[in-house]
Parts: C-alpha cells; structure tokens; sequence
C-alpha cells in the first residue's frame, strides 16, 4: 500500500512526476483511474488486482453499485514511467 498525498501538476504534454519512492513501489507497471474528491488513483499491479477482487464482491444486480465499478473501471489505464519518472496521464483523466 502507498501512503501520503502528493500535489504535482500535469505538464503541457499531459505528464506527471511520480516521487522517486513511489516509483520503487510501484514497481515497472501499474494502474491509474479516477480517484476520490477530485484525485487520481495510482495503484501496483498488486494492489489494483486486490481493489478489482472488492469491487466484484459488489451485487451486478444494484445500480448504484454498477455505476461506482464502472467510474473505476471506466477510467482505469495501465501506466509506465519514462526515463525521468514521469507517467503519461490519458487526456480522460487530466480534467
């Protein structure tokens, strides 16, 4: 699990620095979706099959619970760092 907040801006190219310690955590690939209150998410591998595994536990059959997955799920893209660790935000989850 990553802890802390960062506040870093996204560049005119649609690029985000990850701190160098996250980086070590997060390992060579990993996820990033829509977040809470207006944040992103940026999950390992690891972590993110875990978060997948809880929200299939949510009932198909409840609306509510089918728009919450597919605000995750929707979002969701697989990310990578460049040489200087930046990661390319999709242009969906720069607003």
């Amino acid at each position: 699990m990553l802890l802390g907040e960062f506040n870093h801006s996204i560049d005119e190219k649609g690029r985000l620095i990850i701190p160098a310690k996250l980086r070590d955590d997060l390992g060579d690939s990993f996820v990033i979706c829509n977040g809470l209150e207006g944040c992103l998410f940026v999950y390992s591998q690891e972590e993110w099959n875990k978060f997948v595994a809880e929200l299939e536990t949510l009932p198909r059959m409840n609306k509510d619970a089918r728009i919450f997955k597919r605000y995750f799920f929707g979002s969701a893209s697989e990310g990578s760092f460049d040489k200087q660790g930046r990661v390319l935000v999709p242009p969906s989850l720069r607003k």
